[in-house]
Parts: structure tokens; C-alpha cells; sequence
């Protein structure tokens, strides 16, 4: 696996952005599926029926559930909002803010290391683009690497780190 530059005409700013739209889009959903089983919960439809109906129980879990997960994304939007200015300028080390193009079987990846919500893919430039958080076996493989050094990937794939940004 070889990691590259941003030669691609990626601009770290848009990869950026993106990520916070995303954030932004998936509190929303989150918040309203919160607030759809929460009313749920409370409707007429919802009351129990015999002892043995729990549909009005369940949407009530439904309902806490929702809400948790937007308190997750709402914890996400702060960390990733707080740390802005690393993640946006340019680095020389695989870290907070790193955009690193890997390839490995001609197939290229694009990564962008944040402080949370790992694994969301982000369209940039007609390129998908994954946030990568350390705590994945191969951001700790890339961790402060510096152009030139190597490292073995998961799997055992070994590459050189040829990428600043």
C-alpha cells in the first residue's frame, strides 16, 4: 500500500467541509427520528392494549435510542468543530487533519483523519473521501509517519508514506 499526495486538486478545506455537512445532515435525521418516536410513543395509537402490548414501551426505547444517537453526532460536530484548524492545515505527519491518498492493487483510497465520526464516506471533487479516526488498525499503522517512512498495513501489506497534507 502506497499513500500519496493531494495531486488530485483535493483541497483540504472542501474535504472539510463536507465532513461538517454531513455531521450537520446526520444530527438532523437523528434528531427527527428522536422526535417521530417519541410522539409515537405518547399517541393514542401506542397505548397498550392488554398486558402482554408493549408497542407504546418499545417506541419510548426507540425514542431514547434516537436521542442518544444524536447526542453522539452532536459530540462528533463539537470535537471536529473545536479542532478545525488542525484539520484543515497542512501537516507533514499522518495526524489530526492528514489527507492521504492510498493505493494498494491499483485500487486508490482516499483518508482524512479526524478526532470522531470515522467511517463516513464524503463526495469531494467526484472522489470519495473516508474519515479515519485512530483508533482503526490502519490509521495506527500511518500514525506519525512522515513522507518517505514505512509502514505495514492490516494484513501485512507493506507501503512507504508519500504523502504531506
Amino acid at each position: 500500500m502506497l499513500c500519496g499526495d493531494m495531486s488530485e486538486g483535493i483541497d483540504k478545506a472542501a474535504v472539510y467541509a463536507a465532513f461538517m455537512e454531513h455531521l450537520e445532515k446526520e444530527l438532523g435525521e437523528a434528531v427527527a427520528a428522536s422526535r417521530d418516536a417519541a410522539a409515537y410513543a405518547t399517541d393514542e395509537e401506542a397505548r397498550a392494549e392488554s398486558k402482554w402490548d408493549t408497542q407504546g414501551l418499545e417506541a419510548s426505547y426507540l425514542a431514547a435510542g434516537q436521542a442518544g444517537q444524536a447526542r453522539e453526532w452532536m459530540r462528533a460536530i463539537e470535537a471536529v468543530r473545536s479542532q478545525r484548524e488542525s484539520l484543515v492545515r497542512p501537516v507533514d505527519r499522518a495526524g489530526p487533519g492528514a489527507l492521504v491518498k492510498c493505493v494498494q492493487a491499483g485500487e486508490a483510497d482516499w483518508y482524512y483523519f479526524v478526532p470522531a465520526a470515522g467511517g463516513q464516506d464524503l463526495r469531494v471533487v467526484e472522489t470519495t473521501v473516508t474519515t479515519l479516526t485512530f483508533q482503526t488498525p490502519l490509521a495506527a499503522a500511518l500514525r506519525g509517519k512522515r513522507a518517505g517512512e514505512a509502514y505495514v498495513a492490516v494484513g501485512g501489506a507493506a507501503g512507504t508514506v508519500q504523502f504531506v497534507g
